[in-house]
């Protein structure tokens, strides 16, 4: 039925994106050519539309293809969420078959020059969206590679092995890029199933340990298995969330720890965390289980999950990769019936569960009493420093908050792992107040006065580094983006920090040359990089201590060979 399938995919194509694909590159080619090129590129904007959750209109806008293109036919920038979606699609009439080895290496080459900015080897079309791309690669944004076509066979391992290098190269140490691989079947069940825009019913739902509240709304509450919870999301994906005030966004610090607890420690899960809301258009409770509140199988229909879209995302997520941890896990739940009146109290649920505050590790950093002893020492000197959560300082020019301090003195440090930490994940410095890293930088020898110079050094070396990227291209541009923590190490380690406490020395001069020194070391950082990693992807390199190690290595022995 391969070709049917096919035949259904493409009226729907034909549909959506009639009069909205740019083909202006084919009025003088054959009519079987226009409208194989029309299909590719209405494909690679389907399936953007399904990725991103973008409506046609956008995802037309978005096509990219024609001479040139790198094997990107598709580029799309979702600046909310920080992901950057690229795709490339191929147009199988026959439906046999998968994408050959040789384009998806294209595509794969033509990601790694848009990586590095190499914009002279691409097409108007890509360098029409210059800006931003360039965005989305100075933001660390997350990158979402779509491969879409109609052939029913799945890829060839060779091509997979090849997908599946480059996504080891990208997701090490830090997880920077997603796969998705729309095939035939994924592409006609989207276009032509019955699931879509069809209410989301959930049967023989199992709770453990379950109650009910009968007014003002019949509601049931208790516990349920982390594995239900993945099938559901296997099955319906973001068709979960429809009222929901927020999508599954991917990798976060919020979600990464949720998929932590999962491997880790999946038996603790229910402990650790807020659980799922669900409303329902109705729900009824089958007979089986009687009255006993052990366990209670129930049937919902029409169905949204309004709170818990990251738990569910990330349970799914994590089942893909390892079933047998989410088996361990149970979830708590709670079932909402709202009959007919699911409205405006709809939402009111939805926004009130939504914009709780969540306690994060910097919320912890309120409780150490040397924060507040920075704090008002820094007032006696007439500087302002905020470590609580919300805060702001109101004057930059004498005023800067935790997040700032951290990375400067994590850098600051002699140890570069540190710095790497704070380039990976900054949050991860505050996790423990008690124990290093934390205690490495916010400890009594900490003084105001050497903390705010060091503060100081930051912000003259950041702003040297981002007055150079204008003044570069490609690679070297994106080196003084993703190295700017590895250069601001490399400028603390030469300059006379032991020095910092004392009121008297003569800072302003150090922090003047500190630009200076700053450029001179990313001139060295340019060629060591270029050196040692010529083909690697730099948002993972400069978050990776072996590699970063290795070039601080490079930059001490050429520079002891000049001696």
């Amino acid at each position: 039925m391969s070709r049917l399938h096919v035949l259904h995919i493409k009226a729907a194509l034909e549909r959506f994106y009639s009069g909205k694909i740019n083909m202006q590159d084919y009025i003088t080619r054959t009519v079987e050519e226009r409208t194989n090129a029309f299909l590719s590129r209405s494909l690679a904007a389907y399936s953007i539309s399904q990725a991103a959750k973008i409506d046609a209109d956008m995802a037309a806008a978005s096509i990219v293809d024609g001479a040139n293109d790198g094997g990107i036919d598709g580029i799309y920038w979702d600046s909310t969420n920080h992901l950057l979606y690229l795709v490339q699609s191929k147009w199988i009439s026959r439906g046999n078959g998968s994408p050959e080895q040789g384009d998806v290496q294209k595509f794969i080459n033509g990601f790694r020059n848009l990586l590095d900015l190499r914009f002279e080897r691409f097409n108007e079309n890509i360098n029409r969206r210059k800006t931003e791309i360039e965005t989305a690669m100075s933001e660390s944004g997350k990158v979402i590679l779509i491969l879409a076509y109609t052939g029913e066979e799945p890829i060839a391992d060779p091509v997979r092995n090849d997908l599946n290098d480059l996504l080891a190269e990208l997701n090490s140490p830090t997880p920077l890029a997603d796969l998705k691989i729309y095939s035939q079947k994924e592409l006609h069940d989207s276009v032509v199933g019955s699931v879509e825009g069809e209410p989301v019913n959930l049967d023989q739902v199992l709770l453990h340990n379950w109650n009910l509240i009968s007014d003002p709304l019949l509601s049931f509450y208790g516990q349920i298995d982390a594995e239900a919870i993945a099938i559901w999301w296997k099955r319906y994906g973001t068709q979960l969330f429809e009222s929901n005030l927020r999508k599954f966004k991917g990798s976060t610090d919020v979600n990464d720890a949720i998929i932590e607890t999962l491997w880790d420690n999946p038996e603790l899960f229910w402990y650790f965390n807020n659980g799922i809301t669900v409303i329902c258009r109705k729900i009824e409770k089958t007979l089986a289980g009687g009255a006993d509140k052990s366990a209670g199988v129930f049937n919902c229909s029409d169905i949204s999950i309004i709170n818990g879209a990251q738990t569910v995302g990330c349970i799914g997520e994590t089942f893909a990769a390892n079933p047998e941890k989410v088996k361990q896990a149970r979830v708590m739940i709670r079932l909402i019936d709202l009959g007919d009146s699911k409205g405006e109290f709809a939402l009111e649920i939805a926004r009130a569960t939504n914009t709780q505050n969540r306690i994060g590790p910097r919320d912890f950093v309120s409780l150490d009493p040397e924060q507040q002893r920075l704090k008002m020492d820094l007032l006696l000197e007439g500087k302002e420093y905020v470590y609580k959560a919300g805060d702001l300082p109101l004057d930059p020019r004498n005023g800067f908050d935790i997040t700032e301090a951290t990375v400067a003195l994590a850098c600051a440090n002699p140890d570069l792992r540190l710095a790497v930490d704070a380039k990976r994940e900054i949050s991860s410095m505050w996790d423990d107040i008690e124990a290093a890293p934390y205690k490495l930088l916010f400890n009594p020898g900490l003084s105001s006065t050497r903390l705010w110079r060091l503060v100081e050094i930051h912000r003259a070396v950041n702003l040297r580094l981002k007055e150079e990227q204008s003044n570069r291209e490609g690679r070297e541009r994106m080196i003084a983006v993703f190295g700017n923590l590895f250069v601001l190490h490399q400028v603390f380690k030469i300059l006379p920090l032991e020095r910092f406490d004392d009121p008297t020395f003569d800072f302003e001069s150090i922090k003047a040359g500190s630009s200076d020194k700053a450029i001179e070391i990313f001139n060295k950082l340019i060629w060591a990089v270029n050196s040692q990693f010529p083909d690697s992807f730099l948002q993972p390199l400069f978050k990776n201590k072996t590699k970063c190690l290795q070039i601080e290595t490079d930059l001490q022995e050429t520079d002891q060979a000049q001696l």
